[in-house]
């Protein structure tokens, strides 16, 4: 930008803004913001890596997501590569050349594997962070007891000195949460600002409570599931889980088969998403140390408590016995926390609690952000 271009105002309606979101092999929670993210600033599309994977088309809106890699070279290694799951996902994001995909002044990546790509210099790349890989950081020495664990370890090291290496393309952070943002400075050293994901408030709904206690996401370790199912089984308490199949051991899976007292839907679409909510007798959360967590917002917005793992972003939004109350993760804790609520209801203005994290706010709040931190870049190399 030269000196005269610098001195007018920019206004967002004149940037040009793309976004890119690394592959999607499932629709969850990173898939949601991404696809509010891209309506939100204008983008006709979501640029990721291979055709999504999930059977079902996006349940988030109408965005669309186009593959990049037809335009690399090598086409049919790539179409292989794509097969190994993250691990060329770097490789192949920096060898993309956002040049065949216009020229816009700010490129707003989701993802980790995202952030290798090589901009132009004159284009802001902006990151929305929704953690550094955790299986790379926090969550490394949690599979230290698994072979799969020990064997992956070379390759794990591996990643982690490429995920070190791509950051510095990143020219500013946005992050869904102060977990996130400590989170990024530990391990990356770099600052970062907040901007909660958007929670679509106004398709939240009270309804009659029919007895039964929700779990909603995939059935994986990393969401605590054995010890949901643990708290629950032998117990007069109905549970329902709705989400993907997730990675949990087949054994676990046949245990929700056989008990009487456990319903698994699998995935749900967003409107059913929303009739369990109106009708559950209170959400059971238990993912581990949670970046965010919409789920738990979405259903006190729907008036009903959550029980939540005392860990991450999802312990500092309940507060206990007023909008739900907290447990320790372990099957005991979790009964303990259902004991209470039975007994003690909760106190608290339940959707209140929720009123600063609607998708007018989300929307304005990015757009002010990206707009600062493109005025803030475009004055490099200004006289």
């Amino acid at each position: 930008m030269d000196a005269s271009a610098a001195d007018e105002p920019v206004d967002f309606d004149n940037l040009d803004v793309a976004v890119a979101h690394w592959h999607v092999n499932a629709w969850g929670g990173a898939e949601y913001l991404v696809t509010k993210l891209a309506e939100a600033v204008d983008a006709d599309r979501i640029y990721t890596l291979g055709e999504p994977d999930p059977d079902d088309p996006n349940p988030y809106g109408s965005m669309t997501f186009e593959d990049v890699t037809p335009t690399l070279d090598y086409s049919a290694v790539r179409r292989l590569q794509r097969r190994a799951g993250r691990l060329f996902e770097y490789s192949q994001w920096e060898d993309v050349d956002w040049r065949e995909f216009g020229d816009p002044d700010v490129l707003v990546t989701s993802g980790a594997t995202t952030r290798a790509v090589i901009t132009p210099d004159d284009t802001l790349h902006v990151n929305y962070c929704h953690s550094p890989p955790r299986w790379f950081y926090d969550l490394y020495h949690d599979r230290k007891g698994s072979p799969f664990g020990v064997l992956s370890r070379p390759m794990i090291r591996y990643l982690r000195t490429r995920d070190m290496a791509v950051d510095p393309r990143v020219d500013h952070y946005f992050v869904n949460s102060p977990i996130i943002e400590r989170r990024l400075w530990k391990y990356y050293k770099r600052e970062s600002e907040v901007v909660y994901p958007p929670v679509d408030l106004d398709s939240c709904r009270t309804g009659k409570d029919e007895g039964y206690y929700l779990h909603l996401g995939r059935l994986d370790e990393e969401k605590g599931v054995p010890a949901v199912i643990s708290a629950f089984e032998g117990t007069d308490h109905r549970l329902v889980l709705a989400g993907g199949k997730g990675d949990i051991d087949k054994s676990v899976r046949h245990r929700i088969d056989q008990a009487d007292n456990l319903d698994y839907r699998g995935f749900v679409p967003e409107e059913s998403k929303y009739d369990l909510l109106a009708g559950c007798r209170a959400l059971v959360f238990n993912g581990r140390n949670e970046d965010f967590g919409i789920v738990p917002i979405e259903a006190n917005a729907c008036q009903k408590a959550v029980l939540t793992r005392n860990e991450g972003f999802p312990s500092v939004f309940i507060e206990d016995g007023e909008n739900g109350y907290l447990h320790d993760g372990t099957s005991s804790g979790i009964a303990d926390a259902i004991q209470r609520f039975e007994h003690e209801g909760v106190n608290g203005d339940l959707v209140a609690a929720t009123e600063s994290f609607g998708i007018e706010r989300f929307k304005s709040e990015l757009l002010d952000k990206i707009l600062s931190a493109y005025v803030s870049f475009s004055t490099y190399g200004t006289i």
